[in-house]
Formats: structure tokens, C-alpha cells, sequence
């Protein structure tokens, strides 16, 4: 059985730029500009790995994308010199029979010793530390600023107007910054009182604290907030709504299925479900641009009548393949 692709997508909230992530197969995600005033298309770029969409956010006219990627199994040549003198000092043959306390203290003892070599490792263009959050010129991926994050937590972060943003910064790390790739366009902000209450300049942090305060901002009304998943209404022209459970899949070991999901219901100006299959809905908002839901299932991209209730297909991205290119910039 053929797993369809995975889709996400963010709709800028001034005007009518919009950004979709396609993953498939797993270690392969593209990113793709949706010109709503006429559907379009436009391709991106790929990447050979992850990257996190409940941690990426649109600037509001739709020009910057700020991401949060990885590429898990590719360790940095700082680590990997760390990790050799730490096997050489505690003559061991793996990293995980040194105990916790002692391979911390050890491992800090080795980076100051050997700062400078590290400061010019870090330098080198060839230096990756696994995970990053980036902003770059939506649709594409080349970074225009540029922060190592180095695990799965934390990452990513909210714009705040159009070169103002949010960084969801690991507090065991400084997010350190590559010269020349810092651009001075954009302006860091400390966390909001909010950003704070959500988690933000805490360790272990992960999608919910980035994509439920943008959930948040983008008019969706947090209705009730349960250890299964957070329930969220949005008004549609009419006096219709549309609901969003977002929640954690306790069924992500099932092929195709991610450890968060989105589930909606439709109803109707007098309450009731309307009449339309959601089941399938992995994805979807309300196009204020174009006053219509629109919404992901089986790796294509469709948009919903609210009179007729007939869909209308708007792009199947299930036959794309990954390929290289570069970004016009």
C-alpha cells in the first residue's frame, strides 16, 4: 500500500502568500509557495531530512519563512572530538557507559580545554550540529540567518511583524549564530509574557509551545485544553465554525502517521456536524483571503464550498520527487 504525501501548511495572515510542506517518503520534505489570489504553485527547495512544521511560521505578508529542521544521525565535528577523548579518558568503547553526571562533567571540561579549536571548528562551512532553526525567503530553505540548535527540542519561533520574530531557544544552548549568515534585517524579541506561560526559555520543548500560541494568534479561540489535545474553534462567514483538536497521535508507529495530528469537524449556522467527511482532513483553515476552508487529505490540497459543500482539488502533490535546486538568491 502506497503511503500518500504528508502535508502541512501555513497561510501568511496578511494577503495571500501561503507556504506547504510535503513529506515523503520520510527523509525527504519539500517546501512549496501557494499564491492563493489564483492557486498557484510555485516549487521551493527539498531537503534530505526533517523538518518540523508546528515549529515554523510565516511573517505576515508571507515573504519570510522561519523553520526548525534536522538531520538526525549526522554527528558535528565538535561532538565527535568530545566524544573521542571522553571513550579515550574513561577507556570505554561507547559514550553510554560513562554515567550521566560524570560524562557531563567530563564533556564540559573537554570544551573548555579545547575552545579555540572548537571556535574554529564551528566556523568551518562544513560544521552542522544535527538541528537548526533558520529564516529564509519563502518558499526556499538558503538561510538568511541562521541558529544551531543541536537536539530535537526547543527550535523554531514566531514572527512578530515582518522582520520581527521570536526564537525558541534551547537553554542549555546559546543558539550560536554563523557569521556572515546573520542577517541584520531581522530583529530577535525577548519571549512575550504569553510565549513565557507556553513554555518558551525552557528545556525540552516541543511542537505544542511554538504551533499552539500561532494557533492562537491566527484567531483560533482555545475552547478546552486536555491532556489528549487542545480543542480549538474558528468563525466562518455565515455563523459557521470550524473545529481543530490538535493532539498527540498515540498511534504514531502506524506508516504515514506523525507523532502530532489535527482532527476537525465542520458545523454548520445551527450547530449541528455538517454533512461533510473529515476524517481524513490532516490539515486545514479558513482562507480569509479568498473567504473559504480549505484543507489537506491523501497528499493533495483542496478547497470547500460552504453552500454546495462539494470540494474542489486545487494541487495532488503525491507525484512529486525530490530534486536539487537552488534557491534564486
Amino acid at each position: 500500500m502506497s503511503i500518500p504525501a504528508r502535508l502541512h501548511v501555513i497561510l501568511a495572515r496578511e494577503g495571500s502568500r501561503a507556504v506547504v510542506f510535503r513529506r515523503g517518503p520520510s527523509d525527504k520534505v519539500a517546501v512549496i509557495g501557494w499564491e492563493r489570489r489564483n492557486d498557484t504553485f510555485t516549487p521551493g527547495q527539498w531537503l534530505r531530512g526533517r523538518i518540523y512544521p508546528y515549529r515554523c511560521d510565516l511573517s505576515p505578508k508571507g515573504e519570510y519563512l522561519i523553520y526548525f529542521a534536522a538531520k538526525y544521525g549526522c554527528g558535528n565535528p565538535v561532538e565527535k572530538r568530545i566524544e573521542a577523548e571522553l571513550l579515550k579518558r574513561f577507556h570505554v568503547e561507547e559514550t553510554w557507559q560513562i554515567d550521566w553526571e560524570s560524562r557531563q562533567r567530563a564533556a564540559a571540561e573537554i570544551e573548555e580545554a579545547c575552545k579555540a579549536e572548537f571556535v574554529r571548528l564551528r566556523l568551518s562551512p562544513d560544521y552542522h550540529d544535527r538541528s537548526w532553526t533558520a529564516i529564509s525567503r519563502a518558499p526556499y530553505l538558503k538561510a538568511l540567518a541562521l541558529w544551531w540548535n543541536g537536539t530535537g527540542w526547543n527550535g523554531g519561533g514566531l514572527f512578530a511583524g515582518n522582520n520581527e520574530f521570536y526564537l525558541n531557544r534551547p537553554p542549555e544552548h546559546i543558539a550560536l549564530t554563523i557569521p556572515g549568515i546573520q542577517s541584520t534585517k531581522f530583529r530577535e524579541l525577548p519571549p512575550s509574557k504569553e510565549l513565557r506561560e507556553f513554555g518558551w526559555g525552557t528545556v525540552h520543548g516541543e511542537c505544542p509551545m511554538v504551533c499552539m500560541p500561532r494557533l492562537e494568534r491566527d484567531n483560533w479561540r482555545l475552547i478546552s485544553d486536555e491532556e489528549w489535545g487542545a480543542v480549538y474553534h474558528k468563525e466562518l462567514p455565515g455563523a459557521w465554525k470550524l473545529e481543530k483538536v490538535f493532539s498527540v497521535n498515540v498511534r504514531c508507529d502506524e506508516p504515514g502517521k506523525s507523532v502530532y495530528r489535527e482532527i476537525h469537524k465542520l458545523f454548520t449556522p445551527s450547530g449541528e456536524e455538517a454533512a461533510v467527511d473529515t476524517a481524513d482532513w490532516e490539515w486545514a483553515d479558513f482562507d480569509a483571503y479568498r473567504r473559504r476552508p480549505v484543507y489537506a487529505s491523501g497528499g493533495a490540497l483542496y478547497a470547500l464550498d460552504l453552500e454546495t459543500l462539494e470540494s474542489k482539488l486545487l494541487y495532488d502533490f503525491n507525484g512529486m520527487k525530490y530534486e536539487r535546486t537552488p534557491a534564486p538568491y
